[in-house]
């Protein structure tokens, strides 16, 4: 679906902007005139849609009759003062601005002293989606990503970038009921525009970007599509100046060596705060693929600098509140601001333990018949390392190396390795092989089990490179 395509739907918002200004004229209610009200509603996520700006516009050549008001939270609202007339009445949303896509208005006629009811609704979901995507490209669980691309050095439109995409799909293999994980890929171009989009992507999981441009690659940017809607538009920004080679793109170069921790004259700042908007003090504060890291003070207020520009991604963890993630857009020499808002993790009262079995069997089993040399850490033994990411567990133990950093690291080990080769680790967490050692925050951590190369391992892959095992609280 081309830029010109989503085009031709024409944003009201967009349309009255231009035919008039939005500043209601102070007019005090007189005999004869009339108002128009309604409920607004989310067909979507079928509620009241509150918070919108409802407009009535006068036809013909009475534009300059006009009236807007914002549905409260029920989704009602009421225009009050309209003289006498035929109106067209429609609201604005950033959701349907963003997409390119307006409802047609609804016309209502204000009679002498009376009330017009008009009902406004968000159009259903397969009408947004088709407006997307063309018919039938949208399955169960797939959805779509649009957006535009511009350079964090000019502002200016990028047309040829390759906007990689990868995801993973878990299944059950019937005979044993164990999970296997599968890699998935796709990726799409922006056009002559900057704009791209992407349609058959997975809702409702973690879903990871990169972009490519003339030879160089960009941060790894992470996202989840909702999978009410399917839809999400996500704009995005490359800095060349903070792009890798696309050959040696990650944590491990194409050598075997690290790769520096990038870096830039970018800065961000921002409040970290509670579900209550109470600050947040001593919340862990980085951005992925860079050295900043940094804690909140008793305000909740953070600060980063030396940061690469373009979009990168901002996390913030504290104990008692769920990892928060999101996108934040960077400029050399500049100061960005993002606020972040914590949800707290539910967590029952206090109680007396008369009795208790283990959550993990595997790790316990595991521990029974321990190999010579394994490495076995419980719930206990994992708290008492107070460490904020899960790679620093495993860079205390001998033979076991870190390369790069955050959800870019790589385990390695010197058992297996050669001069040219890099002998990499097999992270599993929950069943799931291969995954990145910090997938999961230590405080999420129920169990782990360390073999190092060349042990006798349980029934998971290890090549001669060692198998780090974790299972997750429960």
């Amino acid at each position: 679906m081309s830029r010109p395509t989503l085009m031709k739907f024409l944003r009201l918002g967009t349309l009255l902007t231009l035919t008039f200004s939005l500043a209601r004229a102070a007019e005090a209610q007189s005999d004869g005139r009339g108002r128009v009200e309604g409920v607004v509603f989310d067909s979507v996520h079928t509620r009241p849609l509150a918070g919108v700006r409802v407009l009535a516009v006068g036809t013909g050549v009475r534009t300059d009759v006009r009236g807007n008001a914002i549905s409260d939270s029920a989704g009602r609202y009421e225009i009050d003062s309209l003289a006498p007339g035929l109106y067209m009445v429609g609201f604005e949303s950033p959701l349907l601005d963003s997409l390119e896509i307006v409802l047609p208005p609804r016309k209502a006629e204000v009679a002498p002293g009376s009330v017009a009811t008009v009902d406004l609704a968000m159009p259903p979901t397969a009408k947004i989606r088709a407006a997307v995507c063309p018919a039938g490209t949208l399955t169960e669980n797939t959805g779509a990503i649009f957006g535009h691309v511009v350079s964090a050095e000019t502002e200016s439109s990028l047309a040829g970038v390759t906007i990689g995409m990868a995801w993973r799909e878990i299944a059950v293999d019937p005979t044993n009921l164990r999970p296997t994980t599968h890699e998935r890929t796709a990726s799409v171009i922006t056009n002559d525009g900057g704009w791209y989009l992407a349609c058959g992507v997975p809702t409702g999981t973690w879903l990871t970007m990169q972009l490519e441009h003339e030879g160089r690659t960009g941060s790894a940017i992470r996202m989840t599509i909702d999978d009410t809607l399917g839809v999400a538009i996500r704009h995005l920004s490359f800095a060349a100046t903070a792009a890798r080679p696309a050959a040696d793109s990650g944590a491990v170069g194409a050598n075997g060596e690290v790769e520096a921790p990038l870096s830039g004259s970018a800065t961000l700042s921002g409040i970290v705060r509670g579900t209550a908007g109470t600050p947040v003090t001593g919340a862990e504060v980085r951005v992925w693929g860079t050295a900043a890291i940094g804690r909140t003070d008793e305000a909740g207020r953070y600060s980063l600098g030396s940061l690469p520009a373009g979009t990168q991604m901002l996390e913030v963890r504290r104990i008692g509140f769920a990892v928060a993630e999101r996108s934040v857009e960077l400029r050399d020499g500049a100061m960005a601001t993002s606020d972040v808002q914590l949800q707290r993790i539910v967590s029952l009262d206090s109680m007396r333990v008369v009795a208790m079995r283990s959550h993990y069997p595997e790790f316990e089993k595991l521990r029974e018949h321990a190999a010579l040399g394994a490495i076995f850490l419980g719930p206990d033994d994992v708290a008492r390392q107070n460490v904020g990411l899960t790679s620093t567990i495993i860079e205390k133990i001998p033979l076991f190396r870190v390369l790069g950093y955050g959800y870019d690291a790589v385990v390695t080990t010197a058992m297996g390795a050669t001069a040219r080769s890099v002998c990499r680790t097999n992270v599993v967490i929950d069943g799931m092989e291969n995954q990145s050692i910090n997938d999961v925050h230590p405080n999420d951590i129920g169990a782990m089990a360390v073999y190092r190369g060349g042990m006798i391992t349980p029934a998971m892959s290890d090549g001669g490179c060692g198998v780090i095992m974790i299972w997750t609280k429960r």
